[in-house]
């Protein structure tokens, strides 16, 4: 049985160069950067082969829009925030949006998203791999190694956080004895 849940993205501002990352691009990202600043930069990757073309310590926020999920091993999940932190400009953000999945529990909900000027966009996530720990819990865990979790919100299977990168260069100035 699938749910139907509304996210309102209306006044979600994503600033500077924006580098956007998932499995299926719904355009929302897009949308909502450009109503906020037609000139900035917006990038994609949707896969391994995509990475190597990204430019390293570019970019002031990363969104992944309902894609973790599909990331099935941890390993994986590992591997995609170390590249992030890499794509992330000195106390860049992330913003993301996944399913509260844990393992051996299949989720299927419909979301209507709704976004400036074009009323929604709806969109279906079907996270059924049994295998698949997606739960907030687990990717909370990873994102810790590499982020500071500013905003954590769970609600209807469905969870949001916002984190920044850890780190700065006066920190690293320090450890190398600068």
């Amino acid at each position: 049985m699938s749910k139907e849940i509304f996210i309102n993205l209306e006044k979600e501002a994503f600033l500077g160069n924006v580098l956007d990352i998932g499995i299926e691009n719904h355009g929302i990202v897009y949308e909502l950067c450009k109503e906020t600043d037609d000139n900035l930069t917006i990038d994609y990757i949707s896969g391994e082969k995509d990475k190597a073309r990204i430019e390293k310590n570019y970019f002031d926020s990363c969104v992944i829009f309902f894609s973790l999920f599909e990331i099935v091993s941890a390993y994986g999940k590992n591997n995609l925030m170390k590249d992030i932190v890499s794509f992330l400009k000195n106390k860049g953000t992330l913003y993301l949006w996944d399913v509260d999945k844990p393992r051996f529990k299949s989720i299927f909900i419909k979301l209507k998203v709704v976004v400036p000027k074009q009323g929604f966009k709806q969109v279906k996530i079907k996270a059924r791999n049994p295998l698949t720990d997606a739960s907030c819990r687990t990717t909370c865990k990873i994102l810790k190694q590499y982020f500071d979790i500013i905003d954590l919100k769970q609600s209807d299977n469905i969870y949001y956080i916002k984190a920044q990168k850890k780190g700065s260069f006066l920190r690293e100035d320090i450890a190398d004895g600068h």
